[in-house]
């Protein structure tokens, strides 16, 4: 059975100017398998019959021109397809950027018929809305990563204070309460108090907290706004796979803190998108760069190998 849970709020990631199209959008949908032909879907002739008929799903309609027989749907994106009660639901789904396997589990419909709804749904959108159909493509299709304003403000705010929190010289000692403390970490926000040498760290307590590679941070969350996978986010830090899932997680619960719902929307938007870009790429034939582990490791080790051994020669004893 379908999944009763209130579908997905599709405004989050729209644009605020869009929002008007897209409620019409879905109400188009959902008035599409009722609406009444005005004309031969055929010929083009306004005049036809309604045929009175026991099986069909919907109302049969004869033209009394060219006598082709036709229903509301022929010769639209959504001629032949099932579940018409479902289809503005998909909708809503389709425009909140869920990923289709998550649509089909949420609204009990099989993975293959999610997709399969994909194309008559953009068609649709092309045909009637061309402007929402502009702006969704290119996110949908990853050819423009550019958030609408109200998630990039979310953005932008939490980059700069991960920045401000990685660049400031300024910190109050906990203990005696003084406002000199000298910085003693350039990569971490480590200080020390020069009047009773406490030391202080402004990630302590923090999801930061034991975090490796601070140099890396800021570009790594750049990556997972735009919906980068574990992979491209290996290639960007040179991290293993391990450490980069962490890091999704860490800094996701830092973006739920501050509360920036959108913005998680967005990302998991953009990177259930990504996947499908990689996944035809090699389809495709594309070949992607293998990653191995972490980079860092390898070089520990080598630093940190033991020198080679000389082999000594041994003296004939006379």
């Amino acid at each position: 059975m379908p999944d009763t849970r209130a579908a997905p709020d599709y405004q989050r990631c729209l644009p605020v100017e869009l929002h008007s199209q897209a409620d019409a959008f879905i109400r188009h949908l959902h008035e599409l398998p009722s609406k009444s032909p005005v004309e031969c879907p055929v010929c083009g002739h306004p005049r036809f019959r309604l045929e009175a008929s026991q099986d069909l799903r919907l109302p049969f309609y004869r033209c009394a021109a060219c006598n082709k027989g036709f229903n509301c749907l022929s010769r639209t994106p959504f001629s032949g397809y099932g579940l018409m009660y479902l289809w503005s639901t998909y909708g809503q789904y389709l425009l909140a950027g869920w990923p289709m396997s998550a649509i089909a589990k949420s609204m009990g419909i099989s993975p293959s018929t999610a997709w399969r709804w994909v194309k008559p749904c953009r068609a649709l959108m092309a045909k009637e809305f061309p402007e929402l159909y502009h702006w969704w493509s290119a996110r949908q299709d990853r050819t423009n990563l550019e958030p609408p304003a109200h998630i990039a403000a979310q953005a932008q705010a939490f980059l700069s204070g991960l920045e401000l929190l990685l660049t400031t010289q300024q910190a109050v000692c906990s203990k005696c309460g003084s406002p000199h403390m000298q910085r003693i970490d350039e990569r971490r926000p480590d200080f020390r108090c020069p009047s009773c040498w406490t030391t202080v760290s402004l990630l302590h307590g923090t999801l930061l907290s034991r975090l490796g590679h601070p140099e890396h941070w800021l570009g790594f969350a750049q990556g997972l706004i735009n919906g980068e996978s574990v992979v491209d986010q290996q290639r960007r830090t040179g991290l293993c796979a391990p450490s980069c899932r962490r890091w999704q997680i860490r800094f996701t619960r830092m973006l739920e803190q501050q509360g920036h719902k959108e913005l998680i929307q967005w990302i998991t938007w953009l990177r259930s998108r990504r996947v499908k870009e990689v996944s035809d790429f090699v389809r495709g034939g594309g070949l992607l760069k293998t990653v191995a582990g972490s980079r860092y490791s390898a070089e520990s080790k080598r630093r940190f190998a033991a020198p080679p051994k000389h082999s000594r020669k041994r003296k004939n004893v006379s």
